[in-house]
């Protein structure tokens, strides 16, 4: 600013200098090409100080804004538009299934296929940097092998197989609907979310076994099968966020039915520590949970007994594209078939073979009959056993918004029943998405 200055007082100078010397110069003052040069320099002179002007009225507005910024005082932006505050997704998943090897005394036809749909359609809004909304819409049609074939591990999660949950097939159903906050402590926040919701979106998740549409599609390596999730259904989350540690508390209505809400509430309790052992990101998930609805004691004739358990979910990159997965579960075992379920497994990216945007996935799993369980099976003539379930999957990027996922599951001893035959199945997924 200072250079300018000095440089403007020196150009005037200059000029009036050169101006002087002509005026006193013994040319005759009739001569034209001296009064052309005269008029020249006046211009000169006269544009020299509306420059001048110009220049001070621009060092004075940059010497407010600088004062302004030392305050801490930003400009405000534009406010956004309606539109601009609104997200739109849409998504299908279809997926083709073979069931290989049923026992018949529990699939009249040992080989079988089925097929299902499922359409998501949601929308968010950010209201501002602390408050937004949003709405999951669902409708699916086809039909679940679970409905014939039983096994705790399960065969495809029912968010894909849209096997009506309060819903008849082809119906949209009303997922999601909430709202949230945030309060903000400088790198901290606290998150408060209310409405219609997902206790899953939130609680037990993973890196490596989360979502149905791209990876695993069992149920035993989407959640936990050792908790008694709620059904999409009123309830509120509360999370603590930090950089290292989040702390998390959730309720739901149990059984969703939006009747005596608080009568029978699930209640969630998780605390998630982040770790970067040899410099990898991992995530470490303990939590407790309790379902206030009534359950009948497996052996006794108590009505009125409550689930209630904990677990664990953890994933940790061991690779850069290697990572790994595991999920265990404790529950009460005077109430469920099985007391324990113990997930893991690896997920490797395919950039080591040049595509990055692939993923291979394999998983094992175990749930462990609880002694009550086997107890009452036994006492009907029944071999019992632990049930085994693996998968393996590969997920293709055909585009940006295409992806194909061939996958192949096996499962032994299933739902406990050691003379049942184990049975594969075999399935194409196709997920799209804009």
């Amino acid at each position: 600013m200072k250079g300018r200055r000095i440089y403007r007082e020196v150009l005037r100078v200059l000029v009036c200098l050169v101006f002087l010397s002509l005026s006193v110069s013994p040319i005759r003052a009739a001569d034209p090409e001296v009064e052309e040069l005269k008029r020249l320099l006046q211009q000169v002179m006269e544009e020299n100080r509306r420059l001048a002007q110009r220049v001070n009225e621009l060092e004075r507005r940059l010497e407010a804004y600088e004062k302004e910024a030392e305050k801490g005082e930003k400009p405000v932006p534009a406010e956004k538009t309606w539109y601009q505050r609104m997200n739109l997704g849409l998504s299908v998943a279809g997926v083709v299934h073979g069931v290989v090897g049923a026992d018949r005394e529990v699939l009249r036809d040992e080989d079988k296929g089925y097929a299902a749909t499922a359409v998501d359609l949601e929308a968010a809004v950010e209201f501002s940097e602390k408050d937004r909304a949003y709405l999951l819409l669902e409708m699916g049609s086809g039909k679940n092998p679970e409905d014939e074939v039983e096994s705790f591990s399960g065969i495809i999660d029912e968010s894909l197989s849209m096997v009506p949950v309060a819903t008849d097939d082809g119906e949209v159903r009303i997922s999601e609907a909430w709202y949230e906050h945030d309060f903000l402590w400088g790198t901290s926040r606290l998150r408060l979310r209310a409405g219609k919701i997902d206790i899953t979106t939130d609680f037990d998740t993973n890196e490596y076994a989360n979502d149905e549409n791209e990876q695993f599609i069992s149920p035993i390596f989407i959640n936990n099968i050792a908790v008694e999730w709620p059904d999409y259904g009123f309830g509120a989350m509360l999370w603590f966020e930090s950089k290292k540690v989040d702390l998390g508390l959730g309720y739901a209505d149990a059984n969703g039915d939006w009747e005596n809400i608080f009568d029978y509430p699930f209640l969630i309790g998780q605390i998630t520590l982040r770790f970067e052992p040899w410099g990898r990101p991992g995530n470490y998930r303990f939590y407790a949970w309790y379902n206030g609805e009534k359950h009948a004691e497996i052996k006794g004739n108590d009505e009125n007994e409550r689930g209630y358990g904990v677990g664990i979910s953890l994933d940790q990159e061991l690779l850069e594209g290697v990572g790994f997965f595991l999920r265990y579960g404790w529950q009460n075992d005077e109430v469920y078939p099985y007391d324990q379920a113990l997930s893991g497994g690896f997920s490797l990216s395919g950039r080591f073979w040049g595509r990055p945007e692939d993923a291979l996935g394999l998983g094992a799993g175990v749930a462990f009959l609880s002694n009550d369980y086997e107890d009452m099976l036994e006492a009907e003539g029944v071999n019992t056993a632990d049930e085994y379930h693996l998968e393996i999957f590969y997920r293709f990027r055909v585009n940006d918004y295409l992806r194909l996922t061939p996958s192949l599951e096996w499962t032994d001893n299933p739902a406990g029943y050691e003379d049942r035959d184990d049975f594969w199945v075999f399935t194409l997924r196709a997920f799209f998405e804009f």
